[in-house]
């Protein structure tokens, strides 16, 4: 999803929302991005990642495909999400103050 395909607050943040996705459930669905705002509806959905700048040294896709990889047998990803990223932990973001 691009920011096209985001929907915008009144505060001009643009967050992702699965729900648009009609043929998949959201068991199967997971957001990949550097700004963990942008999954604000679907938390446990997201895979947070730092930024990729086609460095030479930057390992960072190499562990995304890693993380992905692992999650294709599971019956639902969002679960290993919760584990590996605990982001409902983090209490409820400042974020959705503005959804």
């Amino acid at each position: 999803m691009y920011r096209d395909n985001c929907v915008e607050t009144e505060e001009g943040i643009f967050i992702k929302d699965l729900r648009v996705i009609k043929n998949r459930e959201m068991k199967d669905l997971v957001l990949v991005d550097n700004a963990a705002y942008s999954f604000g509806y679907q938390v446990e959905n997201g895979i947070p990642i730092i930024p990729f700048y086609k460095e030479k040294t930057d390992r960072e896709l190499v562990h995304l495909v890693q993380y992905l990889t692992g999650l294709v047998d599971l019956d639902d990803v969002r679960e290993q999400n919760k584990k590996a990223f605990q982001l409902s932990d983090l209490g409820e973001p400042e974020i959705r103050e503005y959804l």
